[in-house]
């Protein structure tokens, strides 16, 4: 706005979300456009270098593409002498998906193509002080030159909930409320919502079981949503839900950042596999109406909760003083665990559940927490914002 000849960067992690971008980046009037695998030709190329677009969205793997044209639009004096900043959205993708997405990692290299003044600017709604930290020092971004504004991530019109998974997992019976038992034809629609699951799998079989509860014609209403599906297709699921056409979708983290549906009013984390940052960031595709009262609900497996944890323990100390009585009256030796036991007992021990995720389930019962939402202010300090 403040230089007319001006150009924008926007490093984004997903194409559904820089195509969004520019989307709404016409309605105001700024030519834009997004580069990714499908959109990065020569004829795009071309109209970058004559300045026909004020914004560019691009993804990190077209950025750093070795040799690719993006990196030589970067070396190029007249063209980086119009560049105003480089925006990397979404920044908390680069600790969280660095180990499968390499490109995220070598963003870190732009400090050495870039200008030394040029200025940098990452964005998250989810950044924890660690991984603020972590990207600090992946990008290398000097201390002294770092500004940081923090704003709070609170969303009051978000009610937060945490409930145990009483059925077994495979059955996802647990669910089963989103479509009430005898719903038929003509009965008001089920409200919008959405259940992430950390596993394309997992969300394919929960949609099928969900789809077994309406009548065989409303079946479609319930869908799932990953990474497999192509683009064209996961477009059109979106404006689906837009639209209300679909209730509700299982998917992955595919329906991620900057997915913008304003009445979604249930969004649900089927179990405690992920961490504290990526929950809020699912939680948060929740009513982002405003105007709107919605929930966010985490299932989580009964073993992660204080209160099942101090039963196991307490039936397993029963469980062995009746051991060691029973041996006392046989006259028998009475012997700890063998080795083999032990061993046993550690390939059944499940895997630690993410520190922040383990305040959350039992934040009603610890004195220090006795809120759910006080954990998301605390991992983003949310009070100091």
């Amino acid at each position: 706005l403040f230089r007319p000849d001006g150009i924008q960067i926007v490093v984004t992690p997903l194409n559904l979300l820089g195509k969004q971008n520019v989307t709404s980046l016409a309605k105001a009037g700024i030519r834009a456009i997004t580069i990714s695998s499908e959109t990065a030709t020569p004829v795009n190329f071309q109209a970058i270098r004559a300045f026909h677009y004020r914004t560019i969205v691009v993804s990190p793997k077209q950025i750093m593409k070795p040799d690719g044209d993006f990196k030589s639009l970067l070396k190029s004096l007249l063209f980086i002498s119009r560049v105003v900043s480089i925006v990397i959205d979404e920044v908390h993708c680069l600790t969280e998906w660095g180990d499968f997405r390499p490109e995220y990692r070598q963003l870190g290299r732009l400090c050495y193509i870039l200008p030394s003044n040029m200025p940098l600017l990452v964005a998250s709604a989810t950044l924890t002080k660690a991984a603020l930290s972590d990207i600090t020092r992946l990008l290398h971004i000097q201390a002294d030159k770092l500004v940081v504004i923090c704003r709070s991530s609170d969303r009051p019109n978000i009610k937060i909930g945490v409930r145990k998974i009483r059925y077994t997992l495979s059955s996802y019976a647990d669910l089963a409320f989103l479509i009430p038992a005898g719903f038929k034809v003509g009965d008001p629609p089920a409200q919008k919502f959405l259940i992430f699951f950390d596993n394309i799998p997992e969300s394919i079989n929960a949609a099928c079981s969900l789809r077994r509860r309406p009548p065989l014609e409303l079946r479609v209403k319930i869908k799932w949503f990953n990474a497999d599906m192509s683009t064209t297709y996961k477009e059109a699921e979106l404006e689906n839900l837009v639209s209300g056409e679909t209730w509700g979708l299982c998917t992955t983290a595919s329906f991620g950042m900057g997915m913008d549906v304003a009445d979604i009013f249930l969004a649900i984390q089927w179990r405690a596999t992920c961490k504290i940052a990526a929950l809020w960031q699912r939680f948060g595709h929740a009513v982002r109406n405003q105007e709107l009262i919605g929930t966010a609900l985490l299932l989580a497996e009964k073993q992660y909760f204080d209160d099942e944890q101090e039963a196991k323990a307490a039936r397993k100390t029963r469980q062995e003083q009746t051991r060691k009585r029973k041996a006392k009256d046989a006259n028998l030796p009475v012997t700890g665990r063998t080795q083999g036991q032990n061993s046993r007992s550690c390939k059944r021990r499940k895997k630690e559940v993410d520190p922040g995720i383990d305040y959350l389930i039992n934040a009603e019962n610890r004195s220090a927490v006795m809120c759910w939402r006080k954990v998301f202010d605390v991992c983003f300090d949310n009070d100091t914002a």
